[in-house]
């Protein structure tokens, strides 16, 4: 799946997960700081794409930070 490809699916989904890989692009950062509540309503509302930002977010080598 190539980035825009995800972009796209992020978009149709009511998670924020669009607007994370966006930030990472635009800042071109190496890690990104994310409320451990967040993550844990992403993997249960959005699993399949809370795997996909997640696996490019590993593919680009940003590291999450949850706190």
């Amino acid at each position: 799946m190539t980035t825009d490809e995800l972009l796209s699916d992020l978009r149709a989904s009511r998670a924020d997960l669009a607007r994370l890989i966006e930030t990472v692009i635009r800042d071109r950062i190496p890690y990104i700081v994310i409320p451990t509540q967040a993550v844990q309503v992403w993997r249960e509302e959005e699993p399949q794409r809370w795997a996909e930002a997640a696996g490019w977010l590993a593919a680009h080598n940003v590291a999450l930070v949850q706190v």
